[in-house]
């Protein structure tokens, strides 16, 4: 075993391609350190609907029952109810099953701990140790069992149902559109949507493991159907998640998807109005939109490292009321620590309904940036080397810029920033560029993909001369 183990914890858990990088005996080791960690607690073990879901999870319950464990089997969900039911039903810990956005042959596992927050990294590094150096199995009287229950997803929309002041919302009779991208978010936020009370137009409603409709990922390229759709349905908002149901986009009245970064801002300005300020996490290749806005409503800024679990251990070292990523988490510590498509949903329509507002008021109130965002293929093995050439050579050519390598390398400049990271999650390279005039956004994504460009170029090249 020593030396074939692959699977490594990335930015938010561990993903790959089921049987290539994610096989079933990875997951049998997995489960036996995972219940190990956990001291042979009661584990909840839930996934998303992908077609290698059911795989993964058989191996997991097997692992886990081997190492100890009673293992609670929830059954396909929506991802942020399995935090939702650990932290309220005093387990030890949950194990998820979810690709999240990425395409339908990749898949993954998130481990949460009984609060219902990803574990810290150390942890992850306890069970990758545990996993490329695995304990025997436990003698047959010591190993675990296994249950199955229902309610896991039900649970969690009966509970934002009562958070909320539905009957305030139920009162505007909202028309919503709905996009949950064929994912494992059905039925459960069409469930939700109806308990607001709210006429909703569903799109991509039908479950299916290839993502029929559109792919799962979310970004601003992709929502056109629910553009179109709030338009002509003449909603007066448009909410659109991921494959599995926690990242969130809103589209505004007038069909304009706002991206991570702006719909983030919205959701967080209406908990710095909710609580009269606090601190708010995101990490560094957030908008500056987020900072001019907090200015305005007794905001603090904590910037942290991309990734659920870098952005949960800064809100809970900070005491922050809320958390967010451009890529659509929205986080609310107080209740879920993982990022919850449904407590977003609702705290908008209820912010809507009491201030008599349209979605539209609150975007043009924010000040105008241009962002530019592009991934590249780099393979894992590349990643380190090319970081640090692009280190080297930006402090070599742009002095004058401040520099920030919390994770990959940011160049702040006066008029704008350019950040280049490795995905945490994916076999890729990324470029963020940002400015208030689009030109200069433009000009500095240039600089990024051409230098991304040489170094991916240079040690694909001395890959290739290796014999790698």
């Amino acid at each position: 075993m020593e030396g074939e183990w692959r699977p490594r914890f990335g930015s938010s858990g561990i993903r790959g391609r089921v049987a290539e990088e994610l096989a079933p005996n990875d997951a049998w080791f997995l489960g036996n350190s995972i219940a190990t960690v956990f001291k042979k607690g009661s584990i909840l073990l839930c996934s998303d609907h992908r077609t290698s879901s059911p795989l993964l999870v058989h191996s997991l319950a097997s692992g886990l029952m081997v190492g100890g464990a009673l293992v609670i089997q929830g059954g396909q969900v929506i991802t942020p109810a399995v935090s939702f039911y650990v932290r309220n039903h005093q387990l030890s810990a949950a194990v998820l099953v979810t690709g999240s956005h990425n395409s339908p042959q990749i898949n993954g596992l998130e481990v949460l701990a009984g609060d219902g927050a990803p574990v810290d990294r150390t942890i992850e590094q306890r069970i990758e140790e545990l996993a490329l150096n695995p304990p025997n199995p436990l003698p047959w009287d010591q190993q675990g069992e296994t249950t199955s229950i229902d309610g896991v997803g039900q649970f969690w929309v009966d509970k934002v149902t009562r958070i909320m002041n539905t009957a305030l919302i139920q009162k505007q009779n909202f028309r919503v559109a709905v996009d949950v991208c064929n994912g494992s978010a059905i039925p459960w936020l069409l469930d939700l949507f109806q308990g607001f009370g709210c006429q909703y137009i569903g799109i991509n409603t039908e479950q299916t493991p290839h993502f029929s409709g559109r792919s799962p990922n979310l970004t601003v390229d992709l929502l056109g159907d629910i553009s179109q759709t709030v338009q002509e349905q003449k909603c007066d908002l448009g909410i659109a998640v991921d494959g599995d149901g926690d990242r969130v986009f809103l589209v505004d009245e007038r069909g304009q998807v706002l991206p991570g970064d702006v719909s983030g801002t919205i959701f967080a300005r209406l908990e710095l109005e909710r609580r009269g300020g606090g601190k708010i996490v995101t990490p560094i290749n957030t908008s500056n939109v987020v900072y001019d806005m907090a200015k305005e409503f007794k905001g603090e800024i904590v910037s942290s490292r991309i990734g659920p679990p870098a952005i949960v251990a800064k809100i809970k070292a900070h005491q922050a009321i809320f958390g967010f990523e451009e890529s659509g988490k929205a986080i609310y510590p107080h209740i879920n620590y993982l990022s919850d498509s449904g407590l977003a949903s609702g705290y908008i329509l209820e912010y809507l309904a009491q201030n008599d507002l349209s979605l539209s008021a609150l975007v043009d109130e924010l000040p105008e940036y241009h962002q530019v965002k592009q991934s590249l293929d780099c393979p894992d093995s590349m990643k380190g080397s090319v970081m640090k050439h692009l280190i080297k050579a930006f402090k070599v050519d742009f002095p004058s810029a401040e520099f920030v390598t919390v994770d990959g390398i940011k160049m702040i400049f006066d008029d704008g920033w350019l950040l280049l990271r490795p995905s945490g999650t994916e076999p890729k390279f990324k470029v963020f560029s940002e400015s208030h005039y689009e030109p200069r956004a433009q000009e500095l994504f240039q600089i990024g993909l051409t230098y991304l460009h040489e170094a991916l170029s240079r040690y694909s090249k001395m890959k290739n001369m290796s014999g790698d």
